[in-house]
């Protein structure tokens, strides 16, 4: 049932907080959890939940690359082996901010709905 939760990239904080504010605002919405007031438990979950996606929408997945050299079999030489002029290898994905407009709308929209939750809680 949940085994699309072990494809997610745990070490993206954003992906947390979308899940956690998705998961509470379903719990406030439909009043399963009646510790605080529901309403505002709830503006403070999708505040959550606009804060995830606005971060998820301003970090960039980049490839990152080291430079080096390619060892390589090479059936036609003596030698066994063969070597590549330096070259840029692929090392994995990096994610490196880089701010958006609609990233930046989403992060003020999640600060406004939190800091109203916060009020209504007061």
């Amino acid at each position: 049932m949940f085994s699309w939760l072990e494809n997610l990239d745990k070490k993206r904080w954003w992906n947390m907080i979308i899940i956690v504010g998705f998961v509470f605002a379903i719990l406030f919405g439909a009043k399963i959890i009646t510790i605080i007031d529901p309403q505002a438990g709830f503006l403070l979950s999708i505040g959550l939940l606009f804060i995830g996606i606005g971060e998820g929408a301003n970090h960039q997945k980049v490839t990152d690359y080291t430079t080096g050299k390619m060892v390589y079999f090479n059936p036609f030489s003596k030698t066994i082996k063969g070597e590549t002029p330096t070259m840029k290898i692929p090392k994995g994905y990096i994610y490196k901010r880089k701010p958006i407009f609609i990233g930046i709308l989403f992060d003020f929209i999640g600060i406004a709905l939190i800091a109203i939750g916060l009020y209504k809680l007061i």
